[in-house]
């Protein structure tokens, strides 16, 4: 624009052209001056994309910076993921050589940052260069509380750990007096009893086991609560992961094995470990489901399981094939909870009036609520048939939904039985 100004100056021999053109064509110059000293004649440095954190917990943040290079103003426009906020809201930010956004996790899941949209241009203006990042994998691993539930198992089966069984042998907690046998530890003699006896007599102890715990998910089925739930209410899939983890975290903090076993093809099954780097393993993989689940597909077969293994179902108990899994993992002898993960909101009899919902100031043409609020009606026949086979369901309401459970559990494990003559 300026050599035109000029041109059009010596042309037409009007001097004002003149004023008008130096400064455009002092500016250009003045840029391709400071282009050529930073060595940038073909091309600006290649912008990147970095996350301060790859894996996070629910409701955690990470900061997504792009860096262009020092001296570049640099405007980077990522769109919002799903179920996460961005700062700025509209996620689009200036800087001098970069620019960082906040992001925020809502849900648990794989969320994708990008592609990012990146605009560089020199500070004054002259040269801009546009670029598409490609999006880089945010893993939000679900958030688990801290159960508030007794860590006695009502069976354990395994070798040493913080269970007291019902077997009698090395351990602390007194099970009788009895008369000294050859094979009694000397540690062990009551002095008391044998000095008011006069025959040796020893403390008989309880022995003191792990166990192996089953997390069983029902991934099959993702039911949105109730438009009147609120915007962050958790689907059945959200209750279920959540529970699945605060199952997990639970009893591997005492020492167990924790197996998971999802019947819903979307995780996979996790075999037996125990300590932290098996929670890694276990939160790691259920933030991999996806939350599309896609058309039915068949349930695996379930393996095989040693009785009195703790068996804890977290299942919305939608699907027959699922009853079906739990009455064989019964019959085997496990020791099984059903935790209910339908939400509260879904088939809720409260908000029906005997006329259509309104939903957003009009009039439903559809019949969903009373349609879901049949179908708890027919679950509820289902719930009520595990109860009597003697499997306790628990609806997931956070820390202390399953702490009645496992005491009844334990109390009905440890309480005598009626000899048959």
């Amino acid at each position: 624009m300026g050599v035109l100004a000029l041109a059009l100056a010596l042309l037409r021999d009007e001097p004002a052209l003149v004023l008008a053109g130096l400064p455009l064509l002092a500016w250009s110059l003045l840029a391709v001056a400071r282009r050529t000293a930073r060595g940038e004649e073909r091309s600006y440095p290649a912008p990147s994309l970095h996350l301060s954190r790859r894996r996070l917990d629910e409701d955690g943040a990470a900061r997504a910076t792009v860096t262009a290079g020092p001296g570049l103003l640099t405007t980077a426009s990522v769109p919002r993921p799903p179920h996460a906020d961005l700062a700025p809201r509209h996620g689009s930010l200036t800087g001098d050589g970069g620019a960082a956004l906040r992001l925020g996790a809502r849900r648990w899941g794989s969320i994708e940052v990008g592609p990012v949209h990146v605009l560089v241009a020199d500070p004054l203006g002259a040269f801009r260069a546009q670029v598409d990042l490609p999006p880089v994998s945010l893993q939000v691993v679900p958030s688990s509380v801290v159960l508030d539930a007794p860590v006695d198992v009502p069976t354990p089966i395994g070798v040493s750990g913080a269970h007291l069984s019902r077997s009698r042998g090395d351990g602390t907690a007194l099970s009788e007096v009895r008369a000294f046998r050859p094979g009694d530890r000397l540690h062990r003699i009551n002095w008391r009893v044998t000095s008011r006896t006069g025959q040796l007599h020893t403390n008989a102890t309880f022995t003191e086991q792990d166990t192996e715990v089953l997390v069983v998910t029902d991934t099959t089925a993702d039911v949105s609560p109730a438009p009147w739930a609120g915007e962050d209410a958790p689907t059945s899939l959200d209750m279920t992961i959540r529970a699945t983890t605060a199952v997990a975290r639970h009893y591997l903090g005492v020492g167990d094995r924790v197996a998971l076993l999802d019947i819903g093809r979307l995780i996979g099954a996790v075999p037996p470990g125990s300590g932290p780097r098996q929670l890694r393993v276990l939160t790691d993989a259920l933030s991999r489901a996806a939350r599309d689940p896609g058309a039915l597909r068949p349930l695996p077969r379930l393996p095989a399981v040693r009785t009195g293994t703790l068996t804890v179902v977290c299942s919305p108990l939608l699907r027959p094939e699922v009853i079906t899994r739990i009455g064989e993992l019964l019959a085997q002898g496990a020791d099984v909870i059903v935790v209910d993960t339908l939400p509260p909101s879904v088939g809720d009899t409260s908000v029906l009036r005997g006329r259509p919902l309104r939903l957003e100031g009009r009039v439903s043409e559809r019949f969903w609520p009373e349609a879901w609020a049949l179908r708890r009606l027919e679950r509820e026949r289902t719930v009520r048939e595990l109860r009597e086979a003697g499997v306790p369901v628990t609806a997931w309401e956070g820390p202390a939904s399953l702490a009645p459970v496992l005491l009844s559990l334990s109390a009905a494990r440890g309480a005598p039985r009626r000899r048959r003559s």
